[in-house]
């Protein structure tokens, strides 16, 4: 079976389980869609969505899983804009129906956009919040994980490696409990990142060297060829040009055959690197022009600018100065136009991420007004069944008197009937039958309370029937 067949499979069990089992379904889907290429990432999400969505009416809780499956979608294929807004929907839906799981869920993809956009402080927030929730939880596993590598390469990111180091052990550790391929390979590979920024340069080989068995094992083109990459950045860095370049080559080949341009680009840059370390300047220039037409054909700016700018250095050394200088004019020209594209993206993520912020406070806000409307409807209800029982109530005691004038006026001519077959010192008689109708008096007013309670409910279901 396939991952996508398992995917469609596991989805057809989210739409008839009880609800007990939806976090368990939709947990085992979230560890299957980062598998899925882009495409079927979207489509199958798409199709789940649409069915919830048609169904949202009865079935409210498979609604937000729906959206938030497709948000989880638009996370991976960069539709960060419909991201936001789908999380936004789905969080406040499962605030709603009170799943603190599923929110911890909403809050790692809230973390993952926002690192993304370049907002850390935000992200680390998220993610953080998520983590404290998903600690102690048997389900969302590899979301657990994911929560606990972001917070490390966030930390990566800043230098903070201390902070970064232990979370990264905690996630290998974990993952190789769970059997979890994927982040057995992305904590190595962060802990070989770390150690080779602090020079641990044994324990950075064994680390990378491990992840590479284990994406050997996985087949992932995309694992195996960034691996490939940083164990020859390792190797550059440790002056084993030829051996790096090696490597270099071995990952361009996997990238070149899948498609992989943006990591090519890359290998090109870092072979090109090394060329000019060795002192062979045409076969930097063929690299550097080779990786230029593939940042040309996908329209990725930054690697243009630097493409360029390393071309001038290459020409520049070899006293080409017109072909440098134009280089380096192309260079300037692209930079600044990346620069003005990168000032309007902040604007527009920024604004992005406010609008997202202030959609959570405004969902806290009404969940509160909720609350306090739903008490004071309580208190009303409470207030009205009480005087509904006191009018009730005192309408029985009415009737109980009503009844217990008949009552002594019957005994009376009962009496009158009855005594004169009987000796005429009767006084014990008498009284036992009145005391008898007044201790019954207590019972037949409850009973009459009872039976007209019960008539004003069964009026009160007829008119709400009627009004429905």
């Amino acid at each position: 079976m396939t991952t996508l067949e398992e995917t469609k499979q596991l989805l057809d069990k989210l739409k008839v389980c009880t609800e007990a089992d939806m976090n368990i379904h939709f947990s085992r889907v979230t560890d299957l869609l980062p598998l899925l290429p882009n495409n079927d990432k979207k489509a199958v999400a798409t199709e789940f969505n649409t069915w919830a969505d048609e169904n949202a009416v009865t079935q409210p809780h498979r609604l937000a899983y729906g959206q938030c499956l497709l948000a989880f979608a638009d996370y991976f294929t960069e539709n960060y804009e419909h991201g936001l807004q789908l999380l936004n929907n789905c969080r406040h839906l499962f605030e709603d129906l009170g799943n603190k799981d599923c929110i911890a869920v909403c809050d790692i993809l809230y973390g993952g956009i926002y690192r993304t956009l370049g907002n850390v402080d935000l992200a680390l927030k998220a993610l953080w919040d998520a983590y404290g929730q998903l600690v102690n939880t048997t389900t969302f596993l590899h979301f657990k994980l994911a929560c606990s590598f972001q917070i490390a390469s966030i930390y990566v990111e800043q230098g903070n490696y201390e902070e970064a180091l232990p979370l990264l052990k905690k996630t290998l550790e974990s993952s190789e409990k769970l059997h979890n391929t994927i982040f057995v390979i992305n904590a190595l590979q962060g802990l070989g990142k770390i150690y080779l920024v602090q020079k641990k340069y044994p324990a950075a080989k064994e680390a990378l060297e491990s992840a590479i068995i284990h994406s050997e094992q996985m087949n992932s083109p995309m694992f195996h060829s960034n691996l490939l990459t940083e164990l020859a950045n390792y190797y550059s860095e440790t002056g084993d040009y030829t051996e790096s370049a090696k490597l270099h080559s071995q990952a361009l080949e996997i990238r070149e055959e899948h498609h992989l341009i943006g990591g090519s680009i890359t290998n090109l840059i870092s072979i090109a690197g090394i060329f000019v370390k060795q002192n062979k300047p045409e076969e930097a220039i063929d690299a550097l022009n080779k990786g230029l037409v593939l940042a040309e054909q996908i329209k990725v700016k930054p690697k243009i600018y630097q493409l360029h700018k390393l071309l001038a250095e290459v020409y520049e050394k070899r006293n080409e100065f017109e072909k440098s200088l134009q280089h380096y004019k192309t260079f300037h020209e692209i930079r600044e136009q990346v620069e003005t594209e990168d000032s309007a993206k902040k604007v527009k993520n920024l604004q992005l991420m406010f609008e997202a912020e202030q959609t959570k406070k405004e969902n806290i806000i009404i969940k509160k007004q909720k609350a306090e409307i739903e008490q004071k409807n309580i208190e009303l209800q409470e207030t009205i069944d009480e005087l509904t029982r006191a009018k009730v109530s005192r309408k029985a005691k009415a009737l109980t008197l009503i009844v217990a004038l008949v009552l002594f006026i019957a005994e009376d001519f009962i009496l009158d009937f009855v005594l004169h077959k009987l000796p005429e010192d009767n006084i014990l008689l008498t009284m036992t039958i009145k005391v008898l109708i007044v201790f019954s008096l207590k019972p037949i007013e409850r009973g009459i309370e009872h039976f007209l309670l019960k008539s004003v409910i069964k009026k009160k279901k007829k008119e709400s029937l009627a009004i429905a």
